[in-house]
């Protein structure tokens, strides 16, 4: 028992400790295009997905549509997105990169990419893969 509790702490260790190094990682580097790490993830969800509703957006990045509408506000009053009304359904807005939106969401995905780059240095495929494997178990299991 003791030793099991010990594991645990050992794990909320290492994986606070990862979180915080990504966090840092994040803010420091993003800081310099003027985005927080959120921002950067939602431009490069938008990127993939023109023309993505706010619906979609919130669903796509596990938050609430409120904090989604935030997020795009500020994005929208620095010129990186755009907001405009379904042709069919005026009910529904559809979210769209301006230039300067897609440039920072390209520089943000170069980003994200060297960071993962960093964090699986010296990893072999194989052991990506259990990695990949064991947080989708992780996460399956807090979806429970």
């Amino acid at each position: 028992m003791e030793q099991e509790r010990e594991d645990i702490k050992n794990f909320i260790d290492a994986f606070s400790e990862v979180i915080k190094l990504i966090h840092q990682r994040s803010y420091d580097n993003l800081d310099e295009l003027k985005l927080y790490p959120g921002q950067a993830k939602l431009l490069a969800l938008i990127k993939e997905h023109e023309g993505i509703t706010q619906k979609e957006l919130s669903e796509k990045n596990f938050v609430k549509p409120a904090t989604i509408t935030g997020m795009l506000n500020k994005l929208e009053a620095n010129g990186l997105v755009k907001r405009i009304l379904d042709e069919e359904d005026k009910r529904i807005m559809r979210v769209y990169l301006t230039d300067d939106g897609q440039r920072l969401a390209k520089k943000g995905k170069e980003f994200l990419f060297s960071l993962t780059g960093q964090m699986l240095k010296g990893f072999t495929e194989e052991e990506v893969k259990s990695y990949l494997m064991l947080l989708d178990k992780i996460k399956r299991n807090l979806q429970e």
